[in-house]
């Protein structure tokens, strides 16, 4: 509202200096009316009555108002854009705000085990936006950084991968993440990158992104967006059976243990770890859609923090 209220005392302001500018010329050309038929049309002029002088005139006013009325819509068309684009960015800094807020609920509601990470939608009301809020738990997926390169494999197999390969595959991701300091940089498969022509080597540290799997020899993109729903970085665990709901991750499982019921043994989770989306909409019609992994501390651990946050980013829609 303040910036329609600027734009049109602007558009005032400009349309009062025109016309006193139109008024000095109206004034100025009847006081010189005699010089004006003299310099320009002596022979055509001089013999006309002084009543048809006034077309002269009337033309110059026409001209005037042409170049006004011009001045004006040019100045409010590009108000309207202004106003436009202002109101896109309150209407999206209204959203994040929002989503940013849902996300910061959904931490204290989960710390209070008000909402637990099972999947479910919670909605959140603003008084300019609306919030859905989701919590998943990380712990369900398969971390790549210490999950067996057994189960790995499983779950390259269930993705579309041949046997072969993906057992190659996996042993490449264990040796990507290894940290055995006693063991060469790049380990044993060092010639094979050099000899795929990549400027890199396995760097024998865990992994920091889903992104970064792209980088093993071997992978292609469509098996990193297949295994992507089912993994995580940071989690730092491998589910069991009745850890997890994912049913891509329990078949893993089931593939990688077929004696075992249970599943995998020896990976407690000491912390919790879960992944926040909020998908805030602005009364405006603006968007947002933020996605957070934060990190549970344990009950017990007085000494540090009760959660960390290990990733925000802003989500595509």
């Amino acid at each position: 509202m303040a910036h329609k209220c600027v734009t049109w005392i602007h558009c005032c302001e400009i349309s009062c200096y025109y016309h006193l500018c139109f008024s000095s010329l109206v004034t100025g050309l009847r006081r010189q009316q005699s010089w004006l038929k003299k310099r320009f049309w002596p022979g055509l002029i001089c013999n006309r009555k002084p009543a048809n002088d006034r077309g002269f005139v009337l033309l110059v006013v026409l001209w005037w108002l042409t170049l006004i009325v011009f001045v004006v819509a040019q100045v409010g068309a590009s108000g309207r854009t202004e106003v436009l684009i202002a109101t896109n960015i309150r209407g999206s800094a209204i959203a994040e705000a929002a989503a940013d807020g849902a996300i910061n609920d959904a931490i204290f509601q989960n710390l209070t085990h008000r909402w637990p990470a099972d999947g479910a939608t919670h909605l959140l009301r603003r008084p300019s936006a609306v919030a859905e809020v989701r919590i998943d738990d990380e712990g369900a997926k398969l971390d790549p950084n210490v999950a067996p390169a057994i189960l790995m494999a499983a779950l390259l197999q269930i993705c579309g991968a041949a046997p072969q390969t993906a057992e190659r595959l996996a042993l490449a991701i264990s040796e990507w993440r290894s940290l055995d300091i006693l063991r060469p940089f790049g380990g044993e498969q060092a010639p094979q990158y050099r000899a795929a022509g990549l400027p890199y080597l396995p760097p024998n540290k865990r992994f920091v992104s889903k992104d970064e799997l792209g980088l093993v020899i071997g992978m292609t993109p469509q098996l990193l967006g297949c295994i992507s729903p089912h993994i995580s970085v940071y989690s730092l665990s491998v589910p069991s059976l009745q850890q997890t709901v994912d049913q891509v991750v329990r078949t893993a499982i089931m593939q990688a243990y077929p004696e075992d019921p249970v599943g995998p043994a020896g990976y407690v989770r000491e912390t919790t770890v879960i992944r926040i989306t909020a998908a805030a909409h602005a009364a405006s019609g603006s968007k947002f859609l933020r996605v957070a992994v934060v990190r549970i501390a344990a009950p017990d651990n007085v000494e540090r923090s009760p959660y960390d946050i290990v990733s925000w980013e802003q989500a595509a829609e």
